[in-house]
C-alpha cells in the first residue's frame, strides 16, 4: 500500500464515522486538558470537512469538556476500530463555531436529540435521585465545537507486520514510522 493511500484511508474512516451509525469511527474519545488533568470522554462525530481537515462535535455550553477547550484549545481524538485493528489518534485544535452554524445545526437535530442539550439542572450538577431532572425548552445550551486537524498517527495491526504512519496537515510531511 502507498503511503498516501494509508492516509487517506485513515480520513475516509473518519469521514464515514459521521454518516455511518454503525462505524466505528462514529465515537471517538476527545482528550482536553485543564489544571494539569487530562480528561478523556466518548464524543460523537458529526461532520467532518475534508477542505480544512476537521471535524465537528456538539456539546453543552455548561459541560467540563467546552469550558475545557474554551480554556485550552489543544485537544485530541482517538478513533479505535477492533475488526480493522486500526486506530488514528489525530491531535488538533478546537473552535467553537459562530452563532449561524449553532443554529443551523441545532434545526436538523430530531426532537430527543435537542432534548441532551437541554437538561436542567446542568450537566454534572448534584441531584437527589438519578432522574431528579428536568427539560427546559430552549436551545441557548447547544453549542458546535470544530477541531482542526493538526497531525495525525495510524496505526493498524496485523500478524503480517504492523503498519504505521504518520502526517502533519500544516506542513503536508508524510512518513512510514516504526510501529
Amino acid at each position: 500500500m502507498q503511503l498516501s493511500d494509508f492516509i487517506n484511508q485513515a480520513l475516509k474512516f473518519i469521514e464515514r464515522g459521521t454518516v455511518d451509525r454503525k462505524s466505528k469511527f462514529r465515537l471517538p474519545i476527545l482528550a482536553s486538558y485543564h489544571e494539569n488533568t487530562i480528561n478523556q470522554r466518548i464524543v460523537i462525530a458529526r461532520k467532518f470537512d475534508g477542505n480544512d481537515n476537521s471535524l465537528i462535535i456538539f456539546t453543552d455550553r455548561d459541560s467540563q469538556k467546552f469550558n475545557e477547550l474554551q480554556r485550552n484549545e489543544s485537544c485530541s481524538l482517538l478513533f479505535w476500530d477492533a475488526g480493522k485493528k486500526m486506530q488514528v489518534y489525530i491531535q488538533g485544535v478546537a473552535e467553537i463555531m459562530d452563532e449561524d452554524s449553532r443554529v443551523l445545526f441545532w434545526k436538523n437535530l430530531s426532537e430527543s436529540q435537542k432534548k441532551d442539550y437541554q437538561i436542567e439542572p446542568p450537566p454534572k450538577t448534584n441531584i437527589q435521585t438519578h432522574n431528579d431532572y428536568q427539560f427546559k425548552d430552549t436551545s441557548d445550551r447547544f453549542c458546535c465545537i470544530k477541531i482542526f486537524f493538526k497531525s495525525m498517527d495510524i496505526l493498524v495491526l496485523s500478524n503480517n507486520g504492523h503498519q504505521r504512519a504518520i502526517y502533519d496537515f500544516k506542513s503536508q510531511k508524510q512518513d512510514w514510522v516504526t510501529p
